[in-house]
């Protein structure tokens, strides 16, 4: 994966007012005790309001979120589209099994079932846009939308050139109580992530949609390349991975202007990360963003959003900074993120 791929259009639904082209988090919208709810925009602005109405709640972001992308690119059709989600379309699942259960299986409509697979959302942007083009939909938990991100940069070597890529995810209220039923979410809010003292996390949801291209035309960043790491056994094992992907990219920890990190406040997932952070504060800026979408399967999708805003403005938003490392310029931004200890990946953005 030689080519860089550059974002000339964004759309990014998340638990704060994302949607809002000048907002910069100059406020910021905490999580409801242990999770975060997405700030949803008038959707008709997006959707024929005919649609909508068998729309869930993660197509409806999805399909918005891309539309804003698609908008802001100034394209009218792209050479693909590819979408990673974990949950996929979790409220249509919901609606279906009780619908079985309260109607003893019998006089079952079949929306909801038609809805409830993970595809649902890259099928129904292609079908708004009219593209009948490559349309693919990854579903692997913690590597949903990085799959996307890789998928992107083969397809722009193989000569596509304009290609719609994004996350999505949704909880309700019943996966919000299966998780605390489990002691996995948190709702102590009295510390920062990144001091590493409670366990659990605080569940988010929300969608974010990129058009990447192969040139550079009005873009603000380019994704030079990822990586990722699964499972990693040690710290070692982990910090090989990070520094044999930023060689391959002519560059190390101490280059980088900004440092993203997926800290999601359980100290036990967080253990790479939390370790990294020390050696990454060094020479660079050092930021987080799980405070401010949640933690879910697509999470790097919002950073990727916001370290696109980050490169834009050039100036780390006081929200996001962990040190106060001052940069007079913000020319590349690494994203490292991890979901629960199992899957991490590393992303790095450069200004073009």
């Amino acid at each position: 994966m030689g080519k860089k791929a550059y974002i000339i259009g964004s759309g990014c639904i998340s638990p704060q007012n994302s949607t809002d082209p000048n907002y910069f988090f100059e406020t910021v919208n905490g999580p409801d005790t242990d999770h975060f709810n997405a700030v949803e925009p008038s959707y008709k602005e997006h959707i024929n309001p005919n649609m909508l109405r068998r729309m869930g709640r993660a197509i409806k972001m999805g399909a918005s979120a891309a539309r804003m992308a698609v908008t802001e690119a100034g394209v009218e059709n792209v050479d693909a589209i590819i979408s990673g989600t974990g949950l996929g379309c979790f409220e249509d699942s919901e609606k279906f099994l009780l619908a079985i259960i309260n109607n003893d299986e019998q006089f079952l409509t079949p929306t909801s079932f038609i809805q409830s697979t993970h595809n649902t959302v890259g099928s129904q942007v292609a079908l708004i846009m009219q593209c009948k083009q490559y349309n693919y939909t990854y579903v692997h938990r913690g590597f949903s939308f990085d799959s996307c991100v890789m998928d992107a940069l083969m397809s722009i070597e193989e000569g596509k050139k304009n290609i719609l890529i994004g996350g999505i995810e949704e909880h309700t209220p019943i996966y919000i109580e299966l998780y605390r039923k489990a002691k996995k979410l948190n709702a102590d809010n009295s510390h920062k992530y990144y001091e590493g003292k409670t366990k659990g996390m605080q569940m988010g949801e929300g969608s974010a949609f990129f058009v990447v291209s192969d040139e550079k035309k009005n873009a603000v960043s380019a994704i030079e390349g990822i990586g990722v790491a699964y499972k990693p056994e040690s710290t070692e094992e982990f910090t090989e991975k990070l520094n044999s992907f930023l060689k391959s990219k002519n560059t190390d920890l101490g280059k980088t202007d900004l440092v993203l990190f997926g800290i999601s406040g359980d100290k036990d997932h967080d253990k790479y990360l939390l370790e990294t952070l020390p050696l990454a504060s060094k020479n660079s800026a050092t930021g987080y963003f799980k405070h401010l979408c949640g933690d879910h399967h697509t999470a790097g999708s919002f950073a990727m959003w916001l370290a696109n805003k980050i490169i834009e403005k050039q100036r780390i938003p006081d929200a996001v900074k962990i040190n106060a490392v001052p940069k007079e310029k913000i020319n590349s931004v690494l994203i490292i993120n991890g979901y629960i200890g199992i899957n991490y990946s590393f992303t790095l953005l450069t200004k073009c």
